[in-house]
C-alpha cells in the first residue's frame, strides 16, 4: 500500500514541473534570448526528484507513526496495582472472667439490685425454682422459717424490703467456693445504712445454661438475731415481715374441750357421724378458726391444704368444717374453723398451709393461743 502511495504521488510532481517548465521556455523564446534549456530541464528534474525524497521521508515517518499508534491504540493499558487497604485491627476477645467473679458479680448484682429496688435485674438473678430461707435466728430450727420459693414469693418478699428503703447495703467478709457447677458465696453479715448486723448468709448458686442463678439464699442463720436483720437493734429498721402469697391467722375461736371421746382413728368421720367412743375419754377435742388472705390472682382452693402437728410431734388429722367457696378469691380473706382431736397432755403446736410453692407456719401454746414458733 505504501508502494502505490509513492507511483500516485510522483505524476503529479512531474505535472507541477511542467507547467512551470513550459511558460519558462515560451517566455524565453518570445523574448529572443539564448538560454540553456537543458540545464534548466536537467535543474528541474534533480529538484522533483529531490522533493519527492523529501516527501518519501515525510510518508515515511508518517507511515511509522501511524503504525506505532496503532499499536499502542491496541495494547491495554497497564492496570495500576490498587493499593491494599490494611484491615482494622480488631483485638482478640478478652477470656471470659473465672467463675469465682462471675458468681460475686451476681452476688453483688442482687445487693445494688435491692438497694435500687429493680425488680427487673433480681428476677433475672434467679433460677425458675430458687428459695429464700429466713432462719429466724434459730439455724438449728426449720419450724419457725419462713420460705418464700417461686419468684411470685420472692418478689412479694423484696417489696415488703423495699418498704425500709435503705440507701446502702454492704456484704461483709464475703467468700466464694466452686464445685463445678454448683457454688456457695457465704458472708459475716451485712451493712445497711451504716449499721453492722451480724448474720451468717448464704447464698447457692448453680450454672445453667452456661449462667450462674441464685438458687437458694438463707440468713437468719445467726442465733439470737433479729429475724432478717441480724443481731443489732432493728426496731425502727426492721422491715415488715411478709408470708408471700398468702397469710395465715388465728380467728377468734381456737380453745380445747375435755375430756373428749376417742375418735376411732378418724376425728372427721367421728365428728360427722358424732360417733366418739366416750368410754376412753381420755382425748381433748380442739377447735380453731383460721383467717387466709389469698394476695395471689388465682382463687384458693375450698380444702384448704392444712396439717396439724402435735408438741409430741405426731401428725393428727386436720377436719375441715368448709362450704362452697370457702377458698379466699384474689384480695379477699376467709375463715374457716378446723377441728381434730388429740391424746390428753398432748396440743396442736404447728399449723402448716402449703399452696403453690409456698409454706406458712402457725405456732399454738398448750392453750390454743398463738405463740411465737
Amino acid at each position: 500500500m505504501a508502494d502505490q502511495n509513492r507511483r500516485n504521488l510522483f505524476p503529479s510532481v512531474v505535472v507541477a514541473v511542467a507547467i512551470l517548465i513550459s511558460p519558462a521556455t515560451s517566455a524565453v523564446c518570445g523574448l529572443g534570448q539564448s538560454v540553456n534549456v537543458e540545464a534548466t530541464v536537467a535543474a528541474g528534474i534533480v529538484a522533483t526528484q529531490q522533493a519527492a525524497v523529501n516527501m518519501q521521508a515525510t510518508i515515511d515517518a508518517a507511515v511509522a507513526a501511524t503504525q506505532i499508534a496503532n499499536q499502542a491504540g491496541q495494547s491495554q493499558a497497564p492496570v495500576p496495582t490498587p493499593l491494599l487497604t490494611p484491615l482494622p485491627f480488631t483485638p482478640a476477645p478478652p477470656n471470659p472472667p473465672a467463675d469465682p467473679e462471675q458468681i460475686r458479680a451476681v452476688i453483688l448484682n442482687e445487693v445494688n439490685a435491692t438497694v435500687a429496688q429493680d425488680l427487673v435485674l433480681l428476677k433475672s438473678l434467679y433460677a425458675p425454682d430458687a428459695v429464700i430461707i429466713d432462719h429466724n435466728g434459730t439455724p438449728d430450727d426449720p419450724g419457725d422459717d419462713t420460705t418464700w420459693q417461686g419468684w411470685a414469693n420472692i418478689e412479694r418478699r423484696y417489696l415488703a424490703f423495699f418498704s425500709v428503703g435503705p440507701s446502702s447495703l454492704t456484704l461483709v467478709d464475703l467468700a466464694i467456693q466452686v464445685d463445678g457447677n454448683r457454688a456457695m458465696g457465704t458472708h459475716r453479715g451485712v451493712v445497711i445504712d451504716g449499721t453492722l448486723y451480724r448474720d451468717q448468709g448464704i447464698y447457692t448458686l448453680a450454672k445453667l445454661n452456661g449462667h450462674w442463678l441464685i438458687t437458694q439464699l438463707d440468713y437468719g442463720n445467726e442465733k439470737g438475731a433479729v429475724p432478717g436483720q441480724g443481731t443489732a437493734d432493728t426496731s425502727a429498721n426492721q422491715p415488715a415481715r411478709d408470708d408471700g402469697l398468702y397469710v395465715l391467722k388465728i380467728g377468734n375461736q381456737h380453745r380445747y374441750e375435755e375430756p373428749w371421746g376417742w375418735d376411732r382413728g378418724d376425728p372427721c368421720k367421728a365428728w360427722e357421724t358424732g360417733d366418739f367412743d366416750d368410754t376412753r375419754p381420755n382425748y381433748r377435742g380442739f377447735n380453731v378458726e383460721l383467717l387466709l388472705t389469698n394476695n395471689s390472682e388465682t382463687k384458693a382452693p375450698d380444702a384448704w391444704p392444712i396439717s396439724f402437728t402435735t408438741a409430741k410431734g405426731k401428725s393428727v388429722k386436720a377436719c375441715y368444717y368448709g362450704y362452697e367457696g370457702s377458698g379466699p378469691p384474689p384480695g379477699t380473706t376467709s375463715s374457716v374453723t378446723f377441728f381434730t382431736v388429740v391424746e390428753k397432755g398432748d396440743y396442736v403446736e404447728k399449723i402448716t398451709f402449703s399452696l403453690d410453692d409456698q409454706t406458712v407456719q402457725l405456732c399454738l401454746d398448750g392453750q390454743g393461743g398463738w405463740s411465737r414458733c
